[in-house]
């Protein structure tokens, strides 16, 4: 095992210098097909087709020449007519974890100029933790696929577990990354912080019940509008209503249910209902406190009674 992998990373080696002679047009092709198989486990001509608007038969050379660098990296299933990733599949490029989220949800990154095609669902709001890159490959794979992941993970409450989820969206809540899906262990749809997953595996023959898909999320595809205003201890309140850009001394922001509570610590809003929380990182205050009724995450909310 140890020198199968030996002369693999030596034939990856050899490729990323041939990789590096190759016109960038070809390059950027290349490096779509690698992305491609990374993080969605398989990639189809046409997909390569689509993106650079080539003809098919210079995506077929394209394979082929992928084929020609690194042989372990790719199989073609004859029956599905789609090109999948080897088991011993090792990156031609290397991949930077903050920009390849990047890419993933908003379209930027190392080799990859383009959205991911059909897109993988994903929110980002702002700032990134540094998950594992071989793990948002198995969470991005299984998204893309339809498939439940099976999960090595470590929460607050219980510790180490073993569990069965079903992804559908990764999201950045604007201190670390998560994944939203659907908890068969619970039996409702949860989110995984990433950095505590130890160990996947994309379950292949899995098949999804109809309550385990992204339709079935309530809180997901539930949306509440937030009235923001100054908070009122703020004794010159215009200079909050520049910084958020508030008309009539209001922002309003619809968002998410699942994401809310999230949103409402990240900016430090005061959701008390008499805006007690009288200290100066509470420049917001919730001036519509109802909307947040049914909300699942508000135990994240400053203040927030029910």
């Amino acid at each position: 095992m140890a020198n199968e992998s030996l002369k693999q990373n030596i034939i990856v080696n050899n490729a990323k210098a041939q990789i590096a002679q190759l016109p960038k047009a070809t390059r950027d092709r290349i490096a779509h097909i690698d992305f491609t198989l990374l993080f969605k486990g398989e990639a189809v001509r046409a997909d390569l087709v689509d993106r650079f608007n080539i003809a098919p038969a210079q995506a077929t050379k394209d394979f082929t020449l992928y084929r020609e660098l690194a042989p372990s990296n790719i199989e073609y299933d004859q029956k599905l007519k789609v090109h999948k990733r080897g088991e011993q599949f090792v990156p031609l490029f290397d991949y930077d974890v903050v920009r390849t989220l990047a890419t993933i949800s908003q379209g930027y990154g190392d080799g990859f100029t383009g959205k991911v095609k059909p897109p993988l669902a994903c929110e980002a709001p702002y700032h990134l933790n540094k998950p594992s890159l071989s793990i948002v490959a198995k969470v991005t794979e299984a998204t893309h696929k339809g498939k439940a992941l099976s999960i090595t993970y470590v929460s607050l409450s219980s510790g180490e577990t073993t569990r069965e989820i079903v992804p559908h969206t990764l999201v950045d809540n604007g201190l670390r990354w998560h994944v939203r899906g659907f908890d068969r262990k619970h039996g409702e749809f949860r989110d995984f912080v990433l950095t505590r997953i130890k160990a996947t595996e994309v379950l292949e023959c899995s098949i999804l019940s109809e309550e385990e898909l992204e339709n079935q999320d309530r809180q997901w595809n539930r949306f509440v509008e937030l009235e923001l205003v100054p908070h009122p201890s703020i004794k010159h309140s215009e200079a909050i209503e520049l910084d958020y850009g508030m008309i009539n001394g209001v922002m309003r922001v619809e968002i998410r249910a699942a994401t809310a509570g999230y949103l409402l610590r990240q900016w430090h809003v005061d959701c008390t209902k008499d805006h007690k929380l009288n200290s100066p990182e509470y420049q917001l205050w919730l001036k519509n406190t109802p909307t947040l009724y049914g909300v699942g995450n508000l135990n994240l909310a400053p203040g927030f009674e029910s």
